[in-house]
């Protein structure tokens, strides 16, 4: 039995038990079970039911309390679900080579619904989307005439409140806390992930991209246009580089190095007003203008 979610240019082709009664039934993920566009790079995961022991030994690196990361020569683990338990909820050996995945769900807590899901697709998509061109980023965007707008900033910013101001106003929100921008065919797009906020904004769309606002409070709104060597330092605040890895980091540094020359970044001094969405507009308007 085989089956894909697709999340940006990344397409996992599943492979499952048939004893697995698959069900897909968060709604964050509808549509990118069935996402038809086409993929830069395809992953295959075989997925088994099987109680797997947490590796010994001090992990390579600590996701909080969601999950964990061993190294095992040139095979990745990733454990999820685990903290006060003997063993993982998800179990992940990822060759580090080949890009090969062997996703083992714990049978006593996982019945096969969302079988890859939050935050194991996440960490999965790291390697692959740096090594195409790619980036995830901690923000939201924002569609208005067919471009995208990426509003970055740490939590607590205001990026939620910003997009929902937007879809107050018409505007499409693929996301509100975590996107993907990556090159198709020469030009930057951005894409919606399952990985929403608390506005639980997630469509599986892609888009042009307009450009990157770096959100701030402020009593009054207005945008700033930063040189290239203003951006480096946001744009490293705000996009997620697999530093446990060598060759993914180096690969998603050099990917964050192409997208600070090639796109437009501003400084957005926000408010929490309507007034806000007329400031992202006449960015909008200004940048369809220049195309």
């Amino acid at each position: 039995m085989f089956s894909s979610l697709q999340i940006g240019p990344l397409r996992w082709e599943l492979e499952l038990p048939a004893d697995l009664k698959v069900s897909w039934s968060d709604p964050a993920y509808d549509g990118f079970w069935s996402n038809p566009a086409c993929p830069l790079a395809t992953i295959p995961v075989s997925v088994c039911r099987e109680t797997k022991e947490i590796p010994a030994g001090e992990p390579l690196y600590r996701g909080g309390k969601n999950w964990a990361l061993w190294e095992e020569g040139r095979v990745l683990i990733v454990c999820s679900g685990f903290t006060g338990r003997p063993a993982p909820r998800f179990y992940c050996r990822i060759n580090r080579d080949s890009g090969a995945v062997q996703l083992s769900l714990d049978p006593a807590r996982e019945d096969g619904t969302n079988p890859l899901r939050y935050p194991i697709d996440q960490i999965l998509s790291w390697g692959p989307l740096a090594q195409c061109g790619g980036l995830i980023l901690h923000s939201a965007v924002a569609v208005k005439d067919g471009l995208g707008w990426v509003v970055s900033g740490r939590s607590g910013a205001g990026k939620t409140t910003l997009a929902e101001l937007c879809h107050q106003a018409g505007w499409q929100i693929l996301n509100d806390d975590r996107v993907m921008v990556f090159k198709r065919d020469e030009r930057w797009m951005v894409a919606g992930t399952p990985w929403h906020g608390s506005g639980r904004f997630a469509e599986a769309e892609e888009v042009p991209l307009g450009g990157v606002l770096f959100i701030e409070k402020s009593a009054q709104n207005r945008v700033v246009r930063l040189a290239e060597e203003q951006v480096r330092y946001s744009l490293l605040d705000v996009a997620a580089i697999p530093w446990f890895e060598d060759r993914w980091a180096q690969a998603a540094l050099d990917v964050a190095d192409r997208f600070s020359k090639e796109v437009s970044f501003y400084r957005f001094e926000c408010s929490k007003g309507r007034s806000a969405v007329d400031v992202v507009e006449a960015c909008n308007q200004e940048e369809l203008a220049a195309r």
